[in-house]
């Protein structure tokens, strides 16, 4: 079996250029802290081939690589000329309705389907659900008559879009969740497919994530022995992880003697969080570290910090928390969808309310003094991991998943006579097609 996993970036130069400081090769070569290939390597185990594909606005060919850590393709296929026309309109991309569309029309691409039964693919995984591109790959699905599940991990969705997505999201076998505040939302938006919505939780890889000596891990990283660490990792991007909260909170804790935050992350705020640190007078105090490719590089940060906070506004299923608990931290967060699922009040860590600052510094503060209950919450996250977010786990729900996929092929082909994906995207088009021709 040869599986197909679709990003949902508009195109790679997005997100993992724009966003991650990331080139092609280095993509290719090394990079691998995504769940893509988390589920690459998961399913090679299984002795499932997997293909992962980016639309690219470079070149004009497509581009095959195999990736140089995780057994999977990688494919960049560029986007067309439709994609670029679009572009060309101002902010066409700026809304949430302007991003669907160019999601939408960044994956037509006439011979996309050709490239899939190329390539053997039996399967496709689209990520993410309220992407326009999920459009798209279900056209496509349906023309090379294979099934294809949608993940939900986080995203969110235009009340303008749900009914398109209403429309069009049944062509999936399943729609995949990372936690049940998820799925008891996607029930509530897609009752019909009640029965189709699976939680599929993240993993953690415990061959490279578990506890280690914290000296051991400090030395390893040159940091200072005598300096008390607390860690958040996560892009830096403000609308979503909300860093500028956690240095807020930091201006709360100055009368904790020599403690310090790492911030394993880039992204677009990076520069603007420079700023806010330095107007704060943080600079001794915050550390960012830049993103850290090398995983057994983060398990030894992960390490060598006393607690994990994460001060993120919404969550899907933050890998970063299980990480985090592998390594035997409790965890400091703020009481969102996504997070709330994972923390455990008092049990594996302590939640603020309200995305208030000054609560985040107060359970923060709280565990920092209390290291008898820090080594036990700690101790009771690392037992939440292994119980609950096993490779196991979540292999076994996921192959489930797609052989049962597979065995409804046919169930799949039956389309209501006249099902349109949607009023927004045939009006759009035409006018696109003439600015391309023209």
């Amino acid at each position: 079996m040869h599986i197909g996993i679709f990003m949902h970036t508009n195109y790679f130069e997005d997100f993992f250029v724009k966003g991650l400081g990331l080139n092609e090769e280095e993509y290719v070569n090394s990079y691998h802290n995504d769940f893509s290939f988390d589920y690459a390597r998961l399913l090679n185990k299984s002795g499932i081939r997997t293909t992962i594909y980016n639309f690219t606005q470079k070149g004009d060919h497509v581009r095959t690589y195999q990736h140089g850590v995780v057994d999977c393709t990688i494919k960049f296929i560029p986007v067309g000329k439709l994609y670029k026309a679009y572009l060309a309109i101002p902010y066409s991309h700026r809304t949430p309705i302007g991003k669907y569309i160019s999601q939408y029309v960044s994956t037509i691409k006439n011979s996309l389907a050709d490239i899939l039964k190329q390539d053997g693919i039996d399967l496709i995984y689209a990520q993410e659900y309220a992407s326009g591109r999920f459009e798209r790959l279900a056209l496509t699905a349906k023309q090379l008559n294979i099934p294809i599940i949608a993940a939900y991990h986080g995203g969110s969705i235009h009340k303008w879009i749900l009914p398109i997505k209403k429309r069009t999201l049944h062509k999936a076998s399943f729609l995949t969740t990372l936690n049940e505040d998820e799925q008891r939302s996607m029930v509530a938006h897609f009752p019909k497919m009640a029965d189709r919505i699976k939680l599929v939780p993240n993993f953690v890889n415990s061959a490279i994530f578990y506890s280690k000596d914290k000296e051991k891990a400090r030395a390893s990283l040159g940091l200072d022995p005598e300096t008390r660490y607390i860690i958040t990792v996560g892009r830096l991007f403000e609308h979503q992880k909300g860093h500028s909260l956690l240095v807020e909170a930091m201006q709360h804790l100055e009368a904790i003697p020599n403690l310090k935050v790492l911030i394993a992350g880039s992204g677009p705020d990076e520069q603007s969080l420079r700023e806010l640190i330095s107007q704060k007078g943080l600079t001794d105090r915050i550390i960012l570290l830049g993103s850290i490719r090398d995983k057994e590089m983060l398990a030894n940060y992960y390490n060598a910090s006393e607690l994990f906070v994460l001060p993120s506004r919404y969550e899907g299923l933050p890998l970063v928390i299980l990480e985090a608990s592998a390594c035997g931290l409790p965890t400091v967060a703020f009481n969102v969808m996504g997070v709330r699922g994972l923390v455990q009040e008092g049990v594996n860590g302590l939640l603020a309310e309200n995305l208030d600052p000054v609560g985040l510094a107060g359970a923060l503060q709280k565990l920092l003094e209390d290291e008898e209950s820090r080594t036990k919450m700690g101790e009771n996250a690392q037992e939440i991991v292994r119980l609950n977010f096993s490779e196991k786990i979540t292999s076994d729900k996921l192959l489930d998943l797609i052989k049962e996929s597979v065995g409804r092929e046919a169930a799949l082909r039956l389309w209501p006579i006249g099902d349109s994906e949607g009023s927004l995207i045939p009006t759009i088009l035409p006018l696109l097609e003439r600015q391309t021709q023209g």
